[in-house]
């Protein structure tokens, strides 16, 4: 049922629905990753190879092509990172359990392809490029662990059609009235990075910053993993939008 739905929507944006009618389309060159996957050791595998261009899923009706881009360099003061629908930042904006790496990391989205149609399927921090040895969700406080692939899962719910990356450190510098609404300037900026019906931007406020990113085909309720290297550091943090049930392969 669901891929019946997602076909449908790809079917009503070829036949021209703009579901940001109001931006133009940004005709700035994106940075697309070059380089391959590292060696592939934990699955999903997906959650690696859907960063790099050529990689495609087939699904009923529809044949995803993938490639991913590079938005920018999220500032990590602290290692403790929100991510959560921007709207819902002051009720839901708390940090996963998991302390990240400090310093400053590459934000990526993979990009699903279909036809004309483009959509952000995944959204990830990239630590390192030790390869993935184990994947699990990431959690906030006072959740438990699931299996990973589990119908039930531990995510963010999303009401603007956008989910965030940041610091807590970014979180409590940040002015709310810049997010709050969709009139908001933090959507502003969306708009400026507006493609294919998909969004994103890296939005800097005093010294810090968050990466801010269309999620999948709107709103939902999306898991957030980590994989973590032979050292049990984690090296990449991915946010899935939902939009390949990879768990049935």
């Amino acid at each position: 049922m669901k891929y019946i739905l997602i076909a449908l929507l790809f079917i009503g944006c070829k036949n021209g629905a703009n579901r940001n009618g109001s931006a133009k389309v940004s005709t700035e060159r994106l940075d697309t990753i070059q380089s391959t996957p590292v060696k592939l050791e934990a699955v999903p595998h997906l959650f690696e190879t859907a960063f790099s261009k050529g990689t495609t899923y087939k699904v009923a009706r529809l044949n995803f092509r993938f490639y991913g881009i590079t938005i920018g360099m999220l500032k990590l003061p602290t290692g403790r990172i929100v991510a959560c629908d921007p709207m819902h930042i002051d009720e839901y904006g708390k940090p996963f359990t998991q302390v990240f790496p400090t310093g400053e990391y590459p934000v990526q989205l993979a990009i699903a392809k279909e036809g004309s149609v483009e959509l952000a399927a995944f959204a990830r921090i990239y630590f390192s490029d030790e390869p993935v040895v184990k994947w699990q969700m990431a959690l906030l406080q006072g959740q438990q662990p699931l299996p990973l692939g589990d119908e039930d899962i531990h995510g963010y719910s999303v009401d603007a059609g956008v989910g965030v990356f940041m610091d807590e450190e970014a979180k409590n510098a940040l002015d709310l009235n810049l997010v709050d609404n969709m009139d908001a300037t933090l959507y502003k900026e969306l708009d400026k990075h507006y493609r294919n019906d998909w969004r994103y931007t890296m939005y800097a406020f005093g010294n810090h910053n968050l990466a801010a990113f269309t999620s999948g085909l709107g709103d939902g309720y999306y898991a957030t993993y980590i994989g973590f290297d032979a050292k049990g550091v984690p090296c990449r943090l991915v946010t899935d939008f939902g939009i390949i049930e990879w768990n049935e392969k």
